[in-house]
């Protein structure tokens, strides 16, 4: 199964952009059977991909930040803010939401779908505390719908590795919650009309959910759970 992957975007030693996609992206969902077209933020026709390929999903991955004018908030020193990034994302969402493909977005991948879908994001040590860490961590979180509890159970423990996320209040009218944390972060939500996934937690990094990971992508794969 071909599936489109979004990359990080930097700038390097010499101050030029460049796009970089982690190897554990590629190890982890090779195991599954996926193979990867890695989606260059540079390109202007992201449209020609996918009409003479056959590319059957999209994956939006972590790093970078988005950058908080898309939702109406100021820009805050040592943000990684990338433009070319947020655009390109934009156009994949917007191919995703024509074609009615299936999207995961993992930690910043599934702000960026609260945030083209109307929401807002927080940084969370400032807006809510540090009850729960959310930066280079493991921390439990709960299940909080029935069908995602068939599958995973009513809590699991996962990976966290983000300054920034939503609560209820800032999340998108048209996301749906299936996982938070014990301090009301939204670690886990779904499209309520299209299969359109978001996670704040990386299934390709070092984790104590791997069982659940398997289950996730799996059904992600199989158009199962939310993504039918």
């Amino acid at each position: 199964m071909l599936i489109a992957i979004s990359q990080r975007n930097d700038k390097n030693k010499h101050g030029d952009l460049i796009d970089n996609l982690e190897n554990n992206y590629v190890s982890y969902y090779e195991k599954f059977g996926i193979e990867l077209f890695v989606v260059p933020n540079s390109s202007k026709n992201l449209d020609i991909y996918f009409k003479k390929l056959p590319i059957e999903g999209i994956i939006l991955t972590g790093g970078n930040d988005v950058n908080p004018e898309l939702y109406g908030e100021k820009i805050k020193n040592g943000m990684s803010i990338t433009n070319e990034r947020d655009n390109t994302e934009r156009k994949l969402m917007d191919i995703a939401v024509k074609r009615k493909l299936p999207v995961l977005g993992n930690c910043r991948g599934s702000q960026f779908i609260n945030v083209y879908f109307g929401g807002k994001l927080i940084n969370i040590k400032e807006v809510i505390g540090d009850k729960v860490n959310h930066v280079a961590s493991v921390h439990e979180v709960e299940i909080v719908d029935e069908k995602a509890k068939k599958l995973f159970g009513s809590k699991m423990e996962v990976n966290s590795y983000h300054n920034y996320g939503s609560d209820k209040k800032n999340l998108s009218p048209k996301l749906k919650i299936f996982a938070r944390a014990k301090d009301g972060v939204i670690e886990g939500f779904y499209h309520s009309g299209l299969p359109i996934v978001g996670i704040n937690w990386h299934p390709e990094r070092k984790s104590l959910n791997e069982k659940e990971n398997e289950k996730l992508i799996k059904a992600f794969l199989n158009r199962e759970l939310f993504w039918k």
